[in-house]
């Protein structure tokens, strides 16, 4: 997903500053280690979540290195282009059907269980201190995906280094996401909000439940 969003972020800056792009790319680039040094250790490579620090902290670098010019109105806009690009995928991944739902039930309940496995694992030997907790569907709801992360290393980066006005705007990625599996992402609270948890709720589009609910998302 870095490179997707680098790529986003390289046509953003070609269709808005087609004379400073190469200068600001550069200048991310070598901003982008010193703002990772600053990053919590979550294992790297070894965490499956880890990758979504990382290109969190890339935007930053972006950020930075173009004198904030790449806001959140600059994410939603990329946010809408990777959308775009990628909403192919549905034609494949559309959660309505029942088999494509239960399939990735089956593997990514699988995945994030081995991933909640190993943080309790490392947290008992003092790793991973800063990672995400994961609950895996919490709901016990086989008519939709869910499961809940505890905590966030983003939001806590945000907040330690005063970049949470592009938090909402990161979180919305989850909501693009969820339009190319044809659901609804139904999301009550987020700990760049001012929760302990980001609940998670992919529910199939033409669900019932999906069309009518009213309550808060965020």
């Amino acid at each position: 997903m870095e490179k997707t969003v680098e790529r986003a972020i390289k046509r953003y800056l070609k269709k808005h500053f087609p004379n400073e792009w190469k200068t600001i790319v550069n200048k991310a680039h070598e901003l982008y280690p010193e703002l990772m040094s600053k990053a919590p250790d979550i294992g790297g490579k070894e965490n499956i979540l880890a990758n979504n620090l990382n290109m969190f902290i890339l935007v930053i670098a972006y950020y930075e290195a173009s004198g904030h010019r790449i806001d959140g109105t600059a994410i939603d806009e990329m946010l809408d282009d990777i959308y775009n690009r990628y909403k192919w995928l549905g034609a494949f991944l559309n959660l309505n059907r029942r088999c494509t739902l239960s399939m990735m039930q089956k593997k990514l309940y699988k995945s994030y269980r081995e991933y909640a496995r190993k943080v309790k694992e490392k947290q008992s030997r003092g790793e991973w201190r800063e990672t995400w907790g994961m609950v895996v569907d919490p709901l016990n709801d086989p008519t939709c995906f869910n499961f809940t992360l505890v905590g966030c290393p983003l939001a806590e980066y945000a907040k330690k280094y005063g970049y949470t006005e592009l938090m909402p705007h990161m979180c919305a990625l989850d909501h693009k996401y969820a339009k190319v599996l044809h659901t609804r992402l139904i999301r009550t609270h987020t700990v760049a909000a001012g929760a302990e948890s980001c609940d998670y709720r992919y529910v199939p589009d033409k669900n019932e439940f999906a069309k009518n609910y009213k309550g808060k998302i965020v």
